[in-house]
């Protein structure tokens, strides 16, 4: 029988073009974890449709008990939604998920495992990750992995290139994140410059080896991810990071040229880019 556990709670953001189907499966994901939460946090940033409202509210009365949900008037973005989320998180760990995502069975179980096994090893330690799978249409339908590495070392030297936490699969301390000035207002990157000031003020970042998170891809992923504004962000965010610690000039310019390259292309020659070269087709534990 599941159990709760008053260590950590999580924490969703969720906006009106969310699907309530996705939400649903992703809150059931939720529920059925070998550990259960202390609290989910479910931030609505904006108004939302009669849809998703409903999911909600079926998913709160049937556990009322870890259930919190806070409304902001308009729609800000995820990071400043994430930043009112945090204002509600009880306990020390807090787990990230997406409104669209599959949470394995047993991720929550397998990252407070991590957590006691690393603190004692660590005591700066801030996330603890792991790796994702990716499915179109539905759940059996791999289409990829998004693997990252798991020691420390690695993981920072990987962060001067790419983003080197799967957000969705993100178990964050508190009291960390709050060190290093909460979430930032970014509309995107959010979670990348995270991870990049915990580096940069000595914080230690761990991924494990399993797939915690089965992460729905599609078109409109791929399609947010497009465009000049995307592009000059993330041009912006690379120049401050190599200040903060995270890169050189060499990894900047090397980055931005392969950013380039992806977000320029139309969304199809995107999305086989991700899929074929960035993430891995097949599953290879090490």
């Amino acid at each position: 029988m599941s159990r709760n556990n008053s260590e950590f709670s999580v924490l969703m953001t969720i906006y009106e073009k969310e699907k309530a189907e996705y939400l649903d499966r992703a809150l059931e994901s939720l529920e059925n974890q070998t550990v259960l939460p202390a609290q989910i946090v479910i931030v609505k940033d904006g108004l939302l449709n009669e849809s998703l409202d409903t999911v909600i509210e079926i998913h709160a009365k049937k556990f009322s008990n870890i259930y919190t949900v806070i409304s902001l008037k308009r729609n800000y973005g995820r990071g400043y939604a994430s930043k009112v989320g945090i204002d509600h998180i009880s306990s020390r760990w807090f787990a990230r998920m997406d409104s669209d995502d599959v949470s394995s069975k047993d991720r929550f179980e397998l990252q407070i495992a991590a957590i006691k096994k690393y603190i004692k090893v660590y005591p700066k330690l801030a996330v603890v990750g792991g790796q994702i799978s990716e499915f179109m249409n539905n759940e059996n339908n791999t289409v990829g992995y998004r693997k990252v590495p798991q020691e420390p070392e690695q993981i920072k030297e990987f962060a001067a290139y790419r983003s080197p936490i799967n957000n969705p699969t993100a178990m964050i301390n508190k009291e960390a994140l709050l060190a290093v000035g909460n979430y930032s207002e970014l509309n995107v990157l959010e979670d990348y410059d995270l991870w990049v000031r915990f580096l940069s003020n000595g914080y230690t970042l761990i991924n494990i080896p399993n797939i915690l998170v089965n992460m729905r891809v599609g078109n409109g992923m791929y399609k947010r991810r497009g465009g000049i504004r995307y592009l000059n962000t993330y041009i912006q965010q690379k120049r401050i990071w190599k200040k903060q610690g995270i890169g050189t000039n060499k990894t900047v310019i090397f980055s931005s040229i392969v950013m380039m390259g992806s977000i320029l292309v139309p969304t199809f020659v995107r999305k086989n880019l991700y899929q074929k070269i960035l993430h891995k087709r097949k599953w290879e534990r090490k």
